[in-house]
């Protein structure tokens, strides 16, 4: 039997995640590197940290499985795309690492778009820019950083460093730069108007080195295994961002199939034979497998709003799922079963950390009445997630066409959900088995690159299964998109008090 690891970077947590050659996981090790917060807006990590918390996570599922170090044929290491982490001459870094969560740059994006920065790349790129776009973050550091610009001389994400810190080998895949609107996403590779667009000219001579994600980028060094636990010489393949990963773990070959991302994002996308570049679509990227791309639609607009309402509102079924030894998600999933699309007449707009429709947009319920429980409002955060899910698919399908949809993320483990968002996508929803769908990912790619496996058909064919599968209801799908119109036109009727509310705050603030 071979063992494969991932070694997943995200927003909060390091994992280390080991599988079996045929998809089984068999030990998990967690760390979590601290998240800096240096100034409002600024989501940083240090990069030294992060490397011990990942050596750490490593470590322990080393230690959990029970296997010997050479046990493993095989790693590849995913994390959060975009953000940026900037090294000097010596591969040390220039100053923290910044998150993909980074919401410091508002005015350089403002300014980037008096420059006509948009007009300009996106015909190349096929990617919109936000706050926390590599492109953008390194514009603010050339202008309000000079130092740190002006010494840094490697660029790379998060996944790379790792990769760089284990093999001693500095290099990218596709994936992670086109995502980051730093490659050309038709000829797969740089292009220097793009950076002249930016104004950040000198990056171009910063990058790594970009290759397939299914190739080895490298070998454990001794240093790398004294500090990991792993056996020094192991194949470490070039990885992928976390979402091509996620969907390759959904078990994703194949154009028009669509994955539906149910976590702190909305993340949803569809997967075509060739480029896709459309104004009307947030991302496009090369996907991590031979002659496929991604086109991508999404906002901080899911699942995290239904943690946040049981944090506030669900002391008991925390409480009464502690007493049964059962997840909370159990209980809630009980509280709202036997109620039908008819039987909630309320809308949430899914909006608590961030929005789809505007940047202004706050969450919020419609149609409180004396009369309603709890169980109303968690049916209508249900729904509204939905909603907001549907709002980004509509946005794609203006592109491309769909024919049936994997679920992952946290909200694949309700059945009432997954069986809501095929009645509400009007398509039929496959629910993949497993719950580190993003570290099976990079075990496939892994998998792939050490030769245990010819191709990803074979390796997805062998590591993947499926849960179950739920088909649209008719009748329901009627039923919602009665309730999707009143959503919608309740997102243009907001408009201008969300804009009050922000200006309100930020004045505050002063």
């Amino acid at each position: 039997m071979k063992y494969l690891m991932a070694v997943d970077c995200g927003s909060t947590l390091c994992k280390a995640v080991i599988f079996s050659e045929k998809g089984h996981e068999v030990a998990t090790g967690t760390a979590k590197p601290e998240t800096l917060y240096p100034k409002p807006g600024w989501t940083e990590r240090n990069v030294e940290d992060l490397w011990q918390q990942v050596c750490a996570a490593v470590r322990s599922a080393l230690d959990r499985s029970g296997l010997a170090p050479e046990a493993i044929a095989g790693l590849t290491v995913t994390g959060h795309g975009n953000g940026v982490y900037c090294f000097d001459e010596h591969m040390r870094p220039s100053r923290n690492g910044i998150l993909s969560v980074d919401s410091r740059t508002t005015h350089t994006l403002e300014a980037l778009a008096r420059e006509g920065t948009f007009e300009k790349a996106h015909p190349i790129t096929g990617n919109r820019l936000w706050p926390a776009s590599a492109p953008v973050l390194l514009r603010w550091i050339k202008d309000h950083e000079p130092d740190v610009y002006k010494k840094t001389r490697h660029v790379c994400m998060v996944k790379d460093h790792i990769k760089y810190r284990l093999t001693g080998e500095f290099s990218t895949d596709h994936t992670d730069f086109t995502g980051a609107a730093l490659a050309d996403l038709s000829r797969l590779r740089y292009e220097n108007t793009v950076y002249d667009a930016y104004g950040i000219p000198e990056v171009r001579d910063m990058l790594p080195p970009m290759r397939d994600s299914w190739v080895v980028g490298g070998n454990v060094s001794p240093h790398a295994a004294r500090e990991t636990g792993l056996a020094m010489g192991t194949p470490v393949a070039v990885g992928g961002m976390d979402i091509s990963m996620t969907v390759l773990g959904c078990g994703i070959l194949s154009e028009g199939q669509m994955s539906i991302i149910v976590g702190t994002w909305s993340i949803n996308g569809i997967i075509t034979e060739k480029p896709v570049i459309h104004a009307g679509v947030h991302n496009s990227f090369s996907y991590a497998m031979p002659d496929r791309w991604y086109i991508c639609d999404a906002s901080p607009s899911s699942a995290a709003n239904l943690d946040w309402f049981m944090d506030q509102f669900c002391a008991w079924e925390k409480a009464e799922g502690e007493r049964r030894g059962v997840s909370v998600f159990d209980v809630i999933n009980e509280e709202i079963t036997g109620m039908n699309p008819e039987s909630c007449d309320i809308l949430f707009h899914p909006f608590i950390y961030g929005s789809n429709v505007q940047a202004s947009a706050r969450g919020g319920f419609y149609g409180l009445g004396g009369w309603h429980k709890r169980a109303d409002l968690l049916r209508a955060v249900f729904e509204g997630v939905c909603f907001s899910h549907l709002n980004h698919v509509e946005k794609l399908r203006v592109a491309v066409q769909d024919r049936e949809a994997f679920i992952a993320g946290g909200g694949k483990r309700s059945e009432i959900w997954t069986q809501m968002f095929a009645d509400i996508l009007n398509t039929p929803i496959q629910v993949p088995k497993g719950d580190e769908l993003g570290a099976l990912g990079c075990a496939i790619t892994a998998a792939v690159a050490v030769g245990l496996y010819p191709d990803h058909e074979t390796a997805v064919r062998e590591m993947c299964a499926l849960s179950r599968t739920h088909e649209p209801h008719a009748e329901s799908h009627e039923i919602y998109m009665e309730k999707y119109e009143r959503y919608t036109e309740l997102c243009h009727v907001m408009k201008g008090p969300w804009d009050h509310m922000y200006r309100t705050m930020e004045a505050l603030k002063e």
